[in-house]
């Protein structure tokens, strides 16, 4: 949890922490990177997650307080040289010549003060040392002290009020109650991924914390292949990286390996390939993806409408039984398919056994 803290930190530090929205879009994605994180996560039980979530909001909530007090948010400085604090030496000023009205003024010396409008001695009688009373200054510091506190009281009530919001939303996203998650149908072209039978994924047949196999990530780019005139290459933050592709050409693919291992797994099977994707903030595309799994056969060219919101799309097929894949496979995207050349961000792909 202390290195998701630190990212946050760093993302906060490189743009402007000033801004509400920018602090809400990098706790948003903090948030959504550690849900992506738990899922992944098959030896959690429901317990552990709820306290890792707990935890990080209990971190987000700081870091807020510490953005709402100070105005900026810098990562945790390395240890500062302890620097001795030089007290104030009182000085006496030497013994006068007889004749002269014996007076003993206190002085300073050290480090300037701020000055707190001590009053003027009431009296014109010689003042003696003892009269230097710092205690006699506590009452007006008290004063000025809670005049400070109650006007920047309201501040802290509007501060403390929105942050409750913001973790009332993120209890009540948490808890189920708002489904954030994206739906287990493809939710933008009306063409539902379907299986051998061309029977659409039902709802509660694809479960979240299943047991995922990962097929590609970005911090791999060894399973990245390209066709023509295709690019692809690896953008994000510390918070969530991806890999951006690009197919200026209706012939100009991704290739996102599948291997043997995992083919074997899949062999006489329904399985449900999750491609988790955006595209560049306002803008959309639609892509098209094919499958080429060798002896196990193809999942058809589906099309599906990508938006600026990182989603999941689906894709089902039934693999054949009494097949061996006799090799590897691959998953196929085409980034834009009128051919204008529109990036798409693809943050990972993974595939599931149906139950």
């Amino acid at each position: 949890m202390e290195a998701i803290e630190q990212a946050i930190r760093n993302a906060l530090t490189k743009a402007d922490a000033r801004n509400p929205a920018i602090r809400q879009k990098v706790y948003e994605s903090a948030w959504g990177a550690h849900e992506r994180s738990l899922a992944a996560n098959g030896a959690l039980d429901d317990n552990q997650r709820e306290d890792r979530r707990e935890r990080l909001k209990a971190a987000i909530t700081r870091i807020e307080d510490e953005v709402q007090a100070t105005g900026s948010i810098t990562p945790p400085p390395a240890p500062a040289p302890i620097v001795e604090r030089q007290e104030p030496i009182l000085a006496v000023e030497p013994a006068r010549t007889p004749g002269q009205a014996a007076r003993i003024e206190p002085s300073l010396k050290g480090p300037t003060e701020p000055e707190f409008d001590a009053p003027e001695l009431a009296s014109n009688e010689p003042a003696a040392a003892d009269n230097y009373r710092p205690d006699r200054l506590r009452p007006r510091l008290q004063r000025k002290t809670e005049r400070r506190k109650a006007s920047g009281l309201t501040k802290v009530i509007i501060v403390l009020g929105m942050l409750a919001v913001a973790l009332g939303l993120l209890w009540l996203v948490a808890s189920g109650i708002i489904n954030s998650k994206p739906s287990s149908i493809p939710p933008s072209t009306g063409n539902p991924a379907t299986n051998g039978s061309h029977e659409p994924v039902k709802e509660g047949e694809l479960s979240p914390e299943g047991n995922w196999i990962e097929i590609f990530n970005p911090s791999d780019m060894t399973q990245v292949a390209l066709a023509g005139r295709a690019t692809a290459t690896i953008a994000g933050d510390e918070l969530e990286k991806y890999v951006r592709i690009q197919s200026p050409g209706e012939t100009d693919d991704i290739s996102f390996q599948v291997g043997e291992g995992v083919l074997e797994q899949l062999a006489g099977k329904r399985a449900v390939f999750d491609i988790i994707a955006k595209t560049e903030d306002g803008t959309s595309t639609q892509i098209a993806v094919s499958c080429d799994f060798g002896n196990l056969g193809d999942c058809g060219r589906k099309r599906f409408d990508i938006s600026d919101a990182s989603k999941e799309y689906l894709v089902q097929m039934q693999f054949p039984a009494g097949k061996e894949p006799g090799g590897g496979g691959a998953i196929k995207i085409n980034s834009d398919v009128s051919q204008s050349g529109k990036p798409v961000d693809i943050i990972s792909i993974r595939v599931q056994i149906a139950n």
